[in-house]
């Protein structure tokens, strides 16, 4: 059982819940223009409409308040408050002085999530990560944000998972703005987002009394097959926090929350990107090192980890038995929220916050007219035990699922679905699967 005070929570991301696009003002972002080639969204499908959350919020608090979560992750779309003239638009930023009201008539605390992922279209037409003035209107547009919920809002995220922004974003090209980036670019553009961070989190000091901060990377564990072995869990640990020179770096942990938790990037970066790196100097790790309230961390899939007989770590095939999601990279490896947490306050010493985690499953609408989905709470309730046992030994602070809805889910499209709660995209018809009303049991019971 997980402390009183344990916040239970779902999350969200505006593109993919909002709709209602070019609504009131709206900017177009990199994902509306990614979207218009229909060869980048596996279904063909984009963001217009989604969730149709823009419309529908109060619906959507309320279904909030039945599932009984304590706090509601959700994120702000920079380009719905923020217009090509780099002017703020009041009428988006009532949507969300809306939306935190509603969620405060529920008593459900809000956590805003600045950047996840919809830069607006004229920023990236200006260079986006590698313009140096993008930290310049991060801090407005966080400055901008934070006036206007001021009073409705303590809990602030930054970024989300800057590691798919660049590596899906920039190397891969499997998301918007499916730019590519040389390593020397890449490392530039690293570097401002991380000084698009640090700026923010000065401006949310400034202007939020009694305010939390963090940023919500991603991470994959690895986990040891021998649970008892000193030597393989060291290996493990090194491993997860190494930087390599390799085509993934871009997707590794350290990059990003060395800089942010100690004050510089990893010992080898220095020699593993010489000659290419931008110029980092001490005022810029300053900046980027702001303190922070807590480790957010978003957690789906880890991969199991064996000595071979070299003493070097091998990857295992994943144990049989757990339920698989539908999605290529989501294997059911319960022990990533106990070791990812773990080697996390190891290494970086602050609380622990669960950002994102969830499972994506081939959910359909049964005869009778509901959604069965056994496997997703299965993927919970086995989580959730992983979590609770870690908890005991580093601070763990709260769990938000992935997602409250299904959504349209970046490049993947409508198809992939994450939800508690049934999307029928042709009706906006919401529907509780068997899972929402599993975790509603488990956050009144707090815990399994």
């Amino acid at each position: 059982m997980f402390d009183s005070k344990f916040i239970f929570g779902c999350s969200t991301a505006s593109y993919q819940i909002e709709g209602s696009i070019d609504k009131d003002g709206k900017v177009p972002s990199i994902w509306d223009t990614f979207t218009k080639n229909k060869k980048n969204i596996a279904d063909g499908t984009d963001g217009s409409i989604a969730c149709d959350s823009y419309i529908k919020y109060k619906d959507d608090v309320k279904i909030l308040s039945e599932l009984g979560v304590k706090a509601y992750r959700f994120s702000i779309a920079w380009c719905r408050v923020i217009d090509n003239n780099n002017n703020p638009n009041q009428k988006g930023l009532d949507y969300y002085i809306n939306l935190c009201k509603e969620l405060k008539n529920y008593n459900i605390r809000p956590f805003v999530t600045l950047y996840h992922w919809d830069m607006p279209e004229w920023l990236e037409d200006l260079g986006g990560f590698l313009n140096d003035s993008i930290s310049d209107y991060f801090m407005h547009y966080t400055d901008v944000v934070t006036k206007a919920l001021d009073g409705l809002v303590s809990d602030y995220i930054t970024i989300n998972e800057p590691q798919v922004i660049m590596q899906l974003g920039h190397r891969d090209c499997a998301h918007a703005p499916g730019v590519k980036f040389s390593d020397k670019e890449m490392l530039h553009a690293i570097h401002n987002l991380l000084k698009c961070h640090g700026k923010a989190v000065k401006v949310i000091r400034k202007n939020v009394k009694n305010s939390t901060v963090g940023f919500a990377p991603c991470s994959r564990p690895l986990v040891p097959v021998d649970k008892s072995d000193k030597v393989l869990y060291q290996k493990c640990y090194d491993y997860f926090f190494e930087l390599r020179n390799d085509y993934y770096y871009p997707n590794m942990v350290a990059i990003y929350s060395d800089p942010v938790f100690l004050g510089d990037y990893p010992k080898n970066y220095y020699e593993v990107f010489k000659g290419i790196h931008p110029e980092i100097t001490k005022e810029d790790l300053e900046l980027i090192s702001q303190p922070l309230d807590y480790i957010y961390q978003n957690f789906y899939s880890g991969n199991y980890i064996r000595l071979n007989k070299d003493n070097n770590i091998e990857f295992e095939d994943f144990y049989p038995g757990f339920p698989e999601g539908n999605i290529e990279w989501l294997q059911v490896v319960p022990e990533t929220l106990y070791y990812g947490p773990k080697y996390l306050y190891e290494r970086y010493k602050k609380p622990i916050i669960i950002s994102e985690n969830g499972f994506c499953n081939n959910d359909v609408i049964s005869l009778d007219g509901k959604v069965h989905d056994p496997e997703r709470t299965d993927y919970i309730k086995r989580y959730l035990i992983e979590l609770d046992k870690v908890s005991k030994e580093v601070p763990v602070l709260g769990y938000f699922y992935w997602s409250l809805f299904d959504n349209f889910e970046w490049s993947y499209g409508l198809k992939k679905r994450f939800g508690l709660v049934y999307m029928n995209y042709k009706t906006g018809e919401r529907i509780k699967k068997d899972s929402f009303f599993e975790y509603k049991k488990i956050i009144e019971n707090g815990g399994i």
